[in-house]
């Protein structure tokens, strides 16, 4: 983060006696003591001066014998002071100032033209002379962005695997390695840059989730679910409506949500055989996202009012009923996406972050008003990663799984890409990238050699930074 230039005391007072000694326009040129004695004698000029031990005894001996003789106190004088001197101290004084407050205005308010150049150099010389300026009596307090620049730069390996139109490619973590799907494509590459394998598919703009051993593919605006365990097609099968999100849980089970005729949307479940267990349709909220729990097959469901004001709620549905046995309204809020982790449906909102259980009880509902949330990531254990704009300046929050706040740090620039992994954390300014613990001595900072796409943490060892055309795998 910039910070903005300042000007303190001691450099006002700096400026000022550069203002006054700039009002004398002839200068009156003195030869110094200092100067005389630096000057070199040309060898061809001889000097007549010959000053002896005696000479100077004599001389001593003199302004002696000039002392005795002039004994007069005048110290009784020391405090007269006459009145015309009084009235030209008084004059003098009174210019200076006024002299010195339209310097200094003059200075404070002018960006642009000489004085303008004058403050900005002024200002960046007088920091670079500060910094750099030591003292026995005073030491260096280092600022904390020169403390956040000590970061681990050795890396194990780093792997670029070419792969055409990656910046158009879905990539998800999958074991040691990422899942990446395009059109009629998919393949896993593992962490050292190695395509594992590769298959054709028939998803042309594909939905892309991992759980476990199982892939689901879905088709995005269309009909078209795959599910694969590893790279084996388990089912491919069409549900009746279009497709808009989709999620799926370690057990096989899939649930998409899905745009309806005469409805504002809806929710098919699909086991891992292929079969529809469970179909619901909202009527007048908007279904915006959905999830399915591993442990307890509740699916958590999203819906968005937009009548008189913004109201979301979060409905539960257990597959043997046909409507939802809990709803929490979640007011002034957009709730867009919603995870499952164990038994609590964590739900990301555009101004808060809420833990509903699956008896539809809130454990946690932590809310950042005045703050942009930007980015979010939640790991399998479910930890969570925010990254908000607090009032122009970036910040980024790390959560517990039962939604407590637990390290914040602030950033110096705005970050495009981030993802968490147990404590750790990813996250990239410009074409840096730091990787570690929030507030530690272990953090990596890794420069990448083109813009990045995106930022996906494989391990505790190593992460993919996505290019527009190749993949990085870094290790350390």
């Amino acid at each position: 983060m910039k910070k903005d230039d300042f000007i303190n005391e001691d450099s006002i007072k700096d400026l000022i006696q550069y203002s006054e000694e700039e009002e004398d326009n002839t200068p009156e040129e003195t030869v110094t003591e200092d100067e005389t004695e630096n000057e070199e004698i040309p060898d061809d000029v001889q000097t007549e001066t010959n000053v002896t031990e005696d000479d100077y005894s004599k001389e001593q001996d003199f302004y002696d014998t000039f002392d005795e003789i002039d004994d007069t106190d005048y110290s009784e004088y020391d405090d007269v002071v006459f009145e015309s001197d009084k009235k030209n101290t008084r004059h003098g004084i009174i210019i200076g100032v006024i002299i010195g407050i339209i310097a200094v205005i003059a200075f404070v308010m002018i960006d642009s033209g000489i004085i303008g150049n004058y403050k900005a150099n002024f200002s960046n010389n007088f920091s670079k002379v500060f910094k750099n300026f030591k003292s026995d009596n005073t030491p260096i307090q280092e600022t904390k962005e020169e403390e956040t620049e000590q970061y681990n730069t050795e890396f194990k390996s780093n792997v670029t695997v070419t792969f055409e139109e990656a910046n158009k490619t879905e990539f998800v973590p999958y074991h040691d390695g990422v899942i990446c799907a395009k059109m009629n494509y998919m393949s896993f590459i593992d962490e050292t840059g190695t395509v594992q394998w590769e298959i054709e598919t028939a998803i042309v703009d594909p939905i892309l989730k991992a759980e476990g051993n199982y892939i689901l593919l879905a088709e995005n605006g269309r009909n078209k679910i795959c599910l694969y365990n590893d790279k084996n097609l388990v089912y491919d099968i069409d549900d009746p409506d279009m497709i808009a999100a989709g999620e799926l849980s370690a057990n096989g089970d899939v649930v998409v949500v899905t745009s309806k005729a005469s409805y504002k949307g809806g929710i098919s479940v699909y086991n891992k055989n292929g079969e529809q267990i469970y179909s619901w349709a909202s009527g007048s909220d908007a279904v915006i996202c959905a999830d399915i729990s591993q442990s307890s097959r509740r699916v958590a469901v999203a819906l968005l009012n937009t009548e008189t004001t913004v109201k979301s709620s979060v409905h539960l549905f257990n597959l043997n009923e046909k409507e939802s046995y809990s709803k929490t309204d979640i007011e002034n809020s957009v709730i867009f996406d919603i995870r499952f982790v164990g038994d609590i449906a964590n739900c990301f909102g555009d101004n808060r972050i809420t833990g509903i259980s699956d008896s539809g009880k809130i454990v946690y509902d932590n809310t950042f008003d005045g703050m942009q949330l930007t980015h979010s990531s939640i790991d399998e254990k479910g930890n969570k990663l925010l990254s908000v704009d607090n009032q122009n300046i970036p910040v980024i929050n790390r959560y517990s799984k039962k939604g407590a706040l637990k390290e914040s740090i602030t950033l110096n620039g705005v970050t495009d890409f981030i993802d968490i992994n147990d404590k750790d954390i990813i996250y990239n300014i410009g074409r840096d990238i730091y990787w570690g613990r929030i507030n530690s001595n272990n953090m990596s900072k890794y420069t990448a050699a083109m813009d990045i796409k995106d930022l996906i943490i494989l391990s505790d060892k190593s992460f993919v930074i996505v290019y527009s055309n190749s993949l990085e795998f870094v290790t350390r």
